[in-house]
């Protein structure tokens, strides 16, 4: 539940951001914080003669080109044009669903009446989230290009989070996984970004740049060490169902920045959300 809500808002601090900064440059940045603080941790494990196999290492750069590289892209892509709140709806509603299928097939977990009920009942509560503020938006060309960055962004997400279940698993140390895979997301999005403008990181203002803070040492290196220790202890599809509540999150955030009033479907929405969410995860394995 606390990585859901801090990722939830997170939408609304990368929104803050995007008005200066391209969607990949945003990325590299919060990267190249978290990689930083990162980096002892991969020094330390390397002192200690713990080091990841060559084919541990090959897979720890394929989670972090997922979950990282081509994610966030693809992720704040879709808020800019796509708004921060129906991103997080867009992103939360498809990732269980795809996480679940993913687990079943690759990992052979298991998908009971239970867990499904309560994947749909969470889905549907996205769908009240979602149907006004789809309503209301001023959808165009744009706004669609959004929606399928989001559409692959949720895809990444689900591989990601069943693969690293499987890889914590076997190696064993959550932090070390982490610490890896963001170092590896941030090499793959220097490249990446060098086809946009590094200048526009001059015209930050005081409050952006908190929320980049925000962004690299609360989500990313608190976030997903925390996202990887509820993996190594759970069913991937059980924890991506807790993630339903970043909407929720997400559009609070936009009411306490924004003014934007939540509609009572929202609210109701959101119920559904949390409830799905309990039933997922009191199911049985």
């Amino acid at each position: 539940m606390t990585v859901a809500i801090i990722w939830g808002l997170s939408f609304v601090a990368a929104s803050v951001v995007l008005t200066t900064l391209p969607p990949v440059i945003l990325a590299a940045v919060r990267f190249l914080i978290a990689a930083a603080i990162y980096s002892p941790v991969i020094l330390w494990e390397y002192s200690r003669e713990n080091k990841p196999s060559m084919a541990d290492l090959k897979e720890l750069a394929a989670l972090g080109f997922l979950s990282i590289s081509i994610y966030f892209w693809l992720q704040y892509t879709g808020v800019a044009y796509a708004g921060a709140g129906v991103s997080a709806v867009l992103v939360t509603g498809l990732i269980p669903v795809l996480t679940g299928l993913a687990g079943t097939i690759i990992l052979k977990e298991s998908f009971n009446r239970k867990k499904g009920l309560g994947i749909t009942l969470g889905l549907a509560g996205v769908v009240l989230i979602a149907f006004p503020k789809l309503l209301v938006s001023n959808v165009d060309w744009l706004f669609f290009v959004g929606v399928l960055c989001l559409l692959g962004n949720a895809v990444c997400w689900s591989l990601y989070s069943t693969l690293s279940r499987r890889l914590i698993k076997r190696i064993g140390n959550p932090l070390m996984v982490t610490a890896y895979t963001t170092f590896f997301g941030m090499l793959f999005l220097l490249p990446m970004s060098l086809t946009a403008d590094w200048g526009t990181v001059a015209a930050l203002s005081t409050s952006q740049w908190w929320s980049i803070l925000y962004l690299a040492v609360i989500c990313s290196s608190g976030g997903y060490f925390l996202w990887n220790y509820a993996l190594s202890k759970t069913e991937a599809v059980k924890a991506t169902t807790w993630l339903y509540l970043e909407p929720v999150a997400a559009f609070i955030g936009s009411f306490a920045l924004f003014g934007v009033v939540p509609l009572p479907l929202t609210i109701l929405g959101g119920a559904a959300i949390l409830i799905g969410a309990l039933l997922t995860s009191l199911s049985k394995q």
